[in-house]
């Protein structure tokens, strides 16, 4: 009796070392994943925020050089966009910091599920609050453009570079439809196949350490 007890003890104690060494591995693993999601994370906020200082920069002068007055609210409206824009990534590069060392792993991984789960959000919605105002302002841009003549205004760069034509219009709206689609696509790609296996790998970890 006492043999069969000390056999069972060793086994159960060789399961409990196996799950161990199984849970190290996968947090080693999960940690090289983590550090690079959370650089691509911190390159695209910074990438982004700078790219909407300087659209506020272009459309400040647009709104300022075209004369269209329905083309000069759509350059406001873009400019309240970009700070939107901003304000959301910057939010998200805040969240997106270190834990405290002295939490827990447990903890840890609660954190990092929480950062994760807000990115999921961020990059499923972007229809909603990036890519779709976007391509409302630029349809109200665009439809705003009329005959410079009309206001006696002369701007040669401008004029070669804005589409004042009906063909130029509808060629440019169908450009820029496919473009937001494209921006939709990638985004919600980036959230089921770069942050999406990382939920999964917590999940599997968490489940890991209660086992133990």
């Amino acid at each position: 009796m006492l043999e069969q007890e000390l056999i069972n003890i060793w086994k159960n104690s060789s399961k409990t070392a196996q799950i161990s060494i199984e849970t190290d591995q996968l947090v080693n693993e999960f940690d090289t994943k983590m550090t690079r999601i959370q650089k691509k994370i911190r390159n695209r906020d910074v990438r982004e925020i700078s790219a909407s200082v300087i659209g506020i920069l272009i459309y400040s002068f647009f709104a300022y050089e075209i004369p269209f007055p329905i083309t000069t609210f759509s350059c406001f409206l873009s400019i309240l966009w970009f700070l939107y824009v901003i304000f959301k990534f910057r939010k998200s590069k805040q969240q997106n910091t270190p834990e405290k060392l002295s939490l827990s792993l447990t903890e840890q991984l609660a954190h990092k599920k929480q950062l994760l789960q807000q990115q999921v959000k961020l990059l499923d919605s972007a229809a909603y609050w990036y890519a779709g105002p976007a391509f409302v302002t630029n349809i109200i841009f665009i439809i705003g453009l009329g005959n410079p003549a009309d206001y006696n205004w002369s701007n040669q760069l401008a004029e070669n570079l804005l589409p004042l034509t009906v063909n130029a219009k509808i060629v440019t709206l169908t450009g820029l439809a496919f473009f937001y689609l494209f921006v939709v696509w990638m985004n919600k790609r980036a959230a089921r196949k770069d942050v999406q296996p990382i939920l999964k790998n917590i999940d599997v970890i968490q489940r890991q350490i209660k086992h133990e």
